[in-house]
């Protein structure tokens, strides 16, 4: 009986020792994609060469070109199925966009107690796209890096530019074009070549969906996929300094239809100069 004490005593020990280093990982990861971040170029005044409607649209959010953040966060209620059939997971998160150039943060967690049962993060910082997940950050369930995770994670950025008008006014890298009347495109070059999504315009002004062609994906099978890409964004409200989106669904379009896998609300909201 000793013997079993003892041992279940040395297993507890190893498993907490692994749960702390795992941790310490976790968090050097995020100080470095932060530093990444915050190291990003200040945003420059850029309206005067945006379409009209994109450019009002940004002012509308309450940015002001001669005053621009260098980045914005705010904090979410997500929703995440991480595989078609599986049960959606509410997640708290934390997200921070640049706006001088390409980059964001995205932490969330599954809280379980005083622990995370499940945390992701997701990144875009450097030119270089990152995902790592993992259940109580031991036991990994998703990482990728890459030249796939670098588009996808870059066309991210691009997506939600609703929730960062300062990188729509400052970001001097978007190239913005009108495609008719209702649509605009945001597109960007990155190391794998260009990337590119567009936004539709509601009756007042508001971005209300965007999409995008094959971007990067994982197939149901576990194979690598591209699929079309879309989201809405609805319920426009000032949230801290801005107007911005509070509700924001996106999915991959499969051959059954628009399959969402996210769905999240804005509950907090900043700027940082």
């Amino acid at each position: 009986m000793n013997n079993l004490i003892a041992g279940l005593g040395i297993l507890a020990l190893a498993v907490l020792a692994a749960g702390l280093v795992a941790q310490l990982r976790q968090s050097s990861l995020v100080r470095r994609l932060q530093m990444q971040l915050d190291a990003t170029p200040a945003p420059r005044d850029m309206s005067s060469r945006l379409p009209a409607r994109v450019r009002d649209f940004a002012l509308r959010a309450d940015a002001t070109p001669d005053d621009l953040a260098a980045s914005v966060s705010f904090t979410q209620i997500a929703e995440m199925q991480l595989k078609p059939g599986d049960p959606w997971q509410v997640l708290d998160a934390r997200q921070t966009i640049a706006a001088g150039a390409a980059g964001f943060l995205w932490q969330a967690r599954l809280p379980w107690g005083p622990v995370a049962k499940f945390s992701v993060i997701d990144a875009y910082a450097g030119g270089k796209g990152l995902l790592r997940a993992a259940l109580l950050r031991l036991i990994p369930v998703a990482r990728a890096d890459g030249p796939d995770i670098d588009r996808a994670e870059a066309m991210r950025y691009l997506a939600e530019l609703p929730w960062a008008p300062d990188a729509i006014l400052g970001n001097p890298a978007l190239i913005w074009q009108m495609i008719d009347d209702d649509w605009a495109e945001a597109s960007m070059l990155i190391a794998g070549g260009r990337v590119a999504v567009r936004f539709r315009f509601d009756s007042g002004g508001d971005i209300a969906e965007v999409f995008a062609q094959d971007r990067p994906a994982t197939a149901p099978d576990g194979s690598k996929a591209s699929y079309d890409w879309q989201g809405y964004f609805r319920d426009y409200r000032m949230i801290g300094p801005r107007r911005v989106p509070a509700e924001a669904e996106v999915g991959y379009i499969h051959a059954d239809g628009f399959r969402p896998y996210f769905q999240g609300r804005i509950t907090d909201y900043a700027v940082q100069h």
